[in-house]
């Protein structure tokens, strides 16, 4: 279909192609450097039955490959041999078109060929790994941006929600907006692994259910639950009301490549864990309870000045059981094996 412009647009039904995410170097006859990422089509209108031919993504900077069975906006315009006086043309793809509004998959296999069999369509594979997967959307709110992955992981640039809205699910984020200056404060939400529903219902982010996220607030307030109570910051985090960045997975690592990872606070660094362990040998022994160590130095200072006296005073003499008592008390109170740091 032909336009003022001169640009050619048309819907296609994408097919298997063996090269779209392969790189077949420059030096062989059928290389694919100047077809990257490019897929098979056939058209569904205007070459209707016709052979198939390939088209390319029209935004290489940012991947979106249909599978196979999809539907896909194309156009034609000018390829990378074009100059001022030689035009040559090449089909580009923009998106997937929603026929199914399905986060995973959007196929009508056959829908570009009139003579297609029950056979053929029912031997329909949507890829070589690609396998179906029931995800729901995320529920959007007015003014977010949302992208979203075909298996449950999401992006949003959402905001402060002022209560009252038109919307399925509410967020699980809050804030004060009691102010102009408050409504509609950001909030950057990265979610991997979410609690999907029947039906293409609709979900929020959960950062306590969830498999693991990451949230930039400003000024929200986020229902975390942690494994352990906070002892020394003010306020807990589902009351703090300035910008936050919490993460949450099974298990976190930080590492620095060649350099110092460097924790940086105003007040406070809490570590809350049942067990905490320091250095890098394999061979660790527990660390100290300080408050034990002071009151076992008194204790055997008191001893050494004073000697042992009864309940008038009186001095004792010092029996073999008493200092037996006293190592116990030693061995047993001074080690904290909440804290393993490297041996010495």
């Amino acid at each position: 279909m032909k336009t003022d412009s001169s640009i050619e647009f048309d819907v296609a039904e994408v097919l298997d192609y063996e090269y779209t995410y392969q790189y077949i170097d420059s030096t062989r006859p059928d290389s694919n450097v100047n077809t990257l990422f490019g897929i098979k089509v056939k058209s569904c209108h205007s070459y209707f039955n016709a052979k198939p031919f390939i088209a390319k993504p029209a935004n290489i900077n940012s991947k979106n490959i249909p599978v196979i069975g999809e539907m896909v906006l194309i156009f034609r315009t000018f390829n990378q041999v074009s100059n001022s006086s030689l035009r040559r043309e090449t089909w580009y793809y923009l998106s997937t078109v929603d026929v199914q509004s399905s986060v995973n998959s959007n196929p009508i296999p056959g829908i570009s060929d009139k003579f297609v069999t029950q056979t053929k369509l029912d031997e329909y594979k949507p890829g070589k790994t690609f396998e179906f997967k029931t995800v729901s959307p995320i529920q959007p709110y007015e003014g977010d941006i949302i992208v979203e992955g075909r298996f449950g992981n999401s992006l949003r640039f959402g905001s402060t929600i002022k209560s009252g809205g038109n919307y399925y699910k509410q967020p699980t984020w809050s804030g004060d907006i009691s102010s102009d200056t408050l409504i509609s404060n950001p909030i950057i939400i990265l979610s991997n692994g979410q609690n999907n529903q029947t039906q293409k219902k609709f979900v929020v982010e959960d950062i306590n259910l969830d498999n693991a996220s990451l949230y930039l607030t400003s000024t929200q307030n986020i229902n975390l639950t942690l494994n352990n109570s906070l002892k020394t910051v003010r306020d807990s985090v589902t009351q703090f009301s300035k910008s936050q960045l919490i993460g949450t997975a099974d298990r976190i690592i930080l590492k620095a490549k060649t350099d110092t990872v460097a924790l940086d606070s105003s007040q406070s660094i809490e570590l809350n864990s049942p067990l905490l362990s320091i250095g890098i040998k394999q061979n660790k022994e527990p660390g100290l309870h300080t408050e034990a160590v002071e009151d076992l130095f008194e204790l055997i200072f008191d001893v050494l000045i004073f000697g042992l006296q009864d309940s008038n005073q009186a001095p004792v003499t010092i029996s073999n059981p008493e200092f037996i008592r006293l190592k116990n008390q030693i061995m047993t109170r001074l080690k904290n094996k909440s804290i393993k740091q490297d041996k010495f």
